[in-house]
């Protein structure tokens, strides 16, 4: 198959968008609102952490929604918001309202990780992923938890992003009944093909990492950079501050698509 493909555009140290800008809005009433997702009794690193990118890479407003069975384990803070816990302490099923009330306040909504892995709270992220009216950006195990819902919510009308393993991808498109097989050791010009057609059939950014190469695709359009071109390592690029960097950035630039605005925070 011949690598001149017209959708795949290789980034380098240099920018492929200098029209995407990452800089700060001076006034923090445009800089957006971010809502944070996640954690689980026990588990709220991945919140923190997100919270406190957030606030380092300049949003203008963040609030991060927890289970309620970490009252007790974390610093009171205006930015914590809790829902109610099922009995293991992750998010339970009259969390629900909570998160889309929350959600309202925001411009774009991240589903951090650290949800813990149990049936009721995949139930109450598939409902929130169906009825949630902004865009969504979801990471770590937070991948995991909504993937038996990926049928449903793919086609949301709200932009939907995802920064997720090859695993997690391969796991995703098989639940989803897709017609090509994400393999870990497929060549890096069949992953860049199946993502062109997959980002075609739907409406979601998609970002993960193969043969030493980020790779991100929306809307058929694939960008791929060598790691060892961006400040990342294999481990740190699934810490969650990426995907924080990339959605505060989004909230400055609204009107750009999420492809350029990720490939442009590498």
């Amino acid at each position: 198959m011949s690598e001149n493909l017209d959708y795949w555009h290789r980034q380098s140290t240099k920018k492929l968008f200098s029209d995407i800008d990452m800089m700060a809005p001076e006034q923090r009433r445009f800089a957006g609102k971010l809502l944070i997702i996640g954690g689980n009794k026990g588990m709220f690193f991945a919140v923190a952490s997100a919270l406190e990118a957030a606030k380092r890479f300049g949003v203008g407003e963040v609030r991060a929604l927890m289970p309620d069975a970490l009252k007790n384990q974390v610093p009171s803070t205006p930015e914590l918001y809790f829902a109610e816990a099922e009995a293991s302490g992750a998010f339970g099923r009259l969390a629900l309202q909570d998160m889309l009330r929350q959600a309202e306040w925001a411009d774009a909504v991240i589903l951090i990780g650290d949800s813990g892995k149990n049936a009721e709270t995949s139930l109450v992220f598939a409902e929130f992923m169906n009825k949630c009216q902004k865009p969504v950006f979801i990471t770590r195990d937070a991948v995991e938890t909504v993937t038996p819902s990926a049928a449903d919510w793919s086609m949301r009308e709200y932009e939907t992003g995802l920064l997720l393993t090859l695993p997690q991808l391969q796991k995703l498109l098989r639940t989803m009944y897709y017609p090509k097989v994400i393999t870990l050791s497929m060549p890096t010009n069949q992953l860049i093909e199946t993502l062109h057609k997959f980002t075609l059939s739907y409406p979601v950014t998609i970002a993960t990492y193969h043969n030493d190469l980020v790779v991100v695709a929306q809307n058929g359009e694939v960008v791929t950079q060598a790691i060892s071109e961006t400040n990342l390592t294999p481990i740190s690029l699934w810490s969650g501050a990426l995907l924080v960097q990339s959605v505060v950035a989004r909230l400055w630039n609204p009107e750009k698509d999420f492809y350029k605005v990720f490939s442009s925070s590498l």
